[in-house]
């Protein structure tokens, strides 16, 4: 297990571009360093404290691992927190359920798509996920022996989480452990000095870095705690974006925890069903599930990442079920239907070759000779996998045909994901235009000071890979441009195509042409956000 964890959370990790907000994690961190400011995070010079800072910290010993801040140290802290949740949910497995389901659990979660996803990319959700798993495990391996070291471990674990991503990772442990603590008047225990201590212990380290960072402000412009009011509980209790129906999670959970989809239905219709017979840690994990669902549908701010958090604590139900199940029909018809759906994907993966042509002429993508090759190599091997599980020789190995098939499910699932993953995403990297864009500017501009180049808005992964020793002019502020035109000497402006026609006719007629544009694609529906850049005299 440890050696698939490896491979398929860090294989790769730093071979394709930032994307999407991955941008400001490396940005921020640049700046950091640039400046010798670890407190007032900011994205080209302007203040940016959205997130906590231990989500930004953690990214400088991972540059110095990796040997620079590029995209490996970017998302290494992501990969190492999936690695730590990963033993975090084994361990809490082992301790609830014993070792079978634990590494059921583990290997679940391993072959999930968000959680690869979300722990192969540079963000503060997998730290997060990987924070709530840890308190929880630690709760429960202190649970017969509480005292103030055991809850001072908690608290601890619960605030260096909230700076990473926010107080979900204190609210989320809090409401997984709270049916355990209800139940047979366990919640007299906690009712203790030692339990207050630990607590004022753990408000302290959260609220000094903030404190710290108010002080020694001087004119930064935002506040960090005032930010993490507005980013937690303003935003639960009175939404000002990422407004989505209350319901969103009915469908986002199983889309998270894919491809386990059918897995997860039967375990849920077998517990329900049964709820009276189940044992103590059998209705606390039920529960744990319900109740971190209700939290995050209760929030009036939804995104399908908010709950990211719930997929450990799914790969422990699902788990329990599949080994302990009430009815071993249900369990049959879950598995059989799960193996299925994984044949189908591997089927799909195999037919890429005659699909390419028909691909080709609709809308005139082109896949590159490696995407083919890891498609089909894919698709030929989880077919084997699945196919290898119904064989005598494979059950041999298996002292019950179930460990068989559920094996074979799982191992078909890895090669799915790692193949996607670790091969097929990292070849299409040919066709990002972004880093060799910039890269290619940066060589074109070696004399131009920042000052005299503007952009259309302000783009983090253009301050960080043109890795200038000052911010660039944001030609979005008011009256930006005109001070920017003003400047003597040759002038560059970097705008997404979008963005130009806004731009470029501001500028007196003859005194601007077209340097460098991104290569453009005719089947890509992102040409309008392709950048093109002018020299401005």
């Amino acid at each position: 297990m440890f050696l698939l964890a490896l491979f398929l959370l860090f294989f790769g990790l730093g071979f394709r571009s930032l994307w999407g907000s991955e941008d400001r994690w490396a940005e921020v961190t640049r700046e950091m360093l640039l400046f010798r400011d670890f407190f007032h995070p900011r994205i080209n010079g302007q203040p940016y404290f959205d997130k906590p800072l231990l989500t930004y910290w953690a990214i400088i010993p991972a540059s110095w691992l990796a040997g620079a801040l590029n995209e490996l140290a970017a998302r290494l802290p992501s990969a190492v927190s999936g690695l730590v949740a990963l033993f975090a949910t084994m361990g809490l497995g082992r301790k609830l359920f014993g070792r079978v389901r634990a590494l059921l659990a583990g290997a679940l979660l391993l072959g999930s798509v968000s959680f690869l996803f979300w722990s192969r990319t540079a963000a503060a959700d997998s730290e997060n996920m990987a924070a709530v798993i840890l308190a929880v495990w630690w709760y429960f391996s202190f649970r017969t022996r509480p005292g103030f070291p055991a809850y001072c471990g908690f608290y601890l674990i619960c605030a260096l989480g909230a700076h990473f991503k926010g107080l979900t990772a204190v609210a989320v442990p809090a409401v997984a452990v709270l049916p355990d603590i209800l139940s047979g008047g366990r919640w007299k225990e906690h009712l203790s000095l030692s339990n207050a201590a630990a607590l004022v212990l753990g408000l302290l380290v959260y609220v000094l870095p903030f404190v710290y960072a108010a002080l020694t402000a001087n004119g930064y412009g935002e506040n960090g705690l005032a930010l993490a009011f507005r980013e937690n509980l303003l935003r639960f209790f009175r939404a000002f974006d990422h407004k989505e129906p209350f319901y969103c999670y009915l469908y986002y959970v199983p889309f998270l925890f894919m491809p386990w989809i059918f897995l997860l239905a039967g375990a849920a219709w077998d517990r329900i069903r049964n709820w009276r017979g189940l044992e103590e840690g059998q209705r606390w994990i039920g529960l744990s599930v319900l109740g971190i669902f209700l939290l995050f549908t209760l929030s009036s701010s939804r995104r399908s990442y908010y709950i990211l958090p719930i997929l450990p604590f799914l790969a422990l139900f699902t788990a329990d079920f599949l080994i302990r199940p009430f009815s071993q029909r249900t369990r049959d018809l879950a598995v059989k239907s799960q193996a299925v759906l994984l044949a189908i994907a591997g089927l799909a993966e195999l037919s890429t070759p005659a699909l390419w042509p028909v691909i080709k002429a609709w809308n005139g993508f082109s896949p590159p000779p490696s995407l083919k090759l890891a498609t089909l190599l894919t698709g030929a091997s989880a077919l084997l996998v699945l196919a290898a599980g119904r064989t005598s020789l494979w059950k041999g190995l298996f002292s019950d045909s179930l460990y068989s098939r559920l094996t074979s499910l799982v191992l078909s699932a890895f090669v799915i994901l790692g193949g996607f993953f670790c091969f097929q995403q990292n070849s299409l990297e040919v066709y990002r235009t972004r880093k060799p864009f910039i890269l290619k500017l940066k060589k074109m501009i070696p004399d131009i000071p920042p000052e005299r180049i503007g952009m259309s808005k302000n783009m983090a992964g253009v301050v960080f890979y043109l890795d200038l020793p000052r911010p660039l002019v944001d030609l979005q502020q008011p009256g930006a441009l005109a001070g920017f035109l003003e400047k003597p000497g040759q002038k560059v402006i970097i705008s997404r195509k979008k963005d130009a026609g806004r731009i470029i006719p501001q500028i007196p007629p003859g005194s601007c042409r077209k340097l460098l544009a991104a290569r453009e694609f005719s089947w890509s529906h992102r040409n309008d956000k392709g950048l093109v850049a002018w020299k401005v005299y």
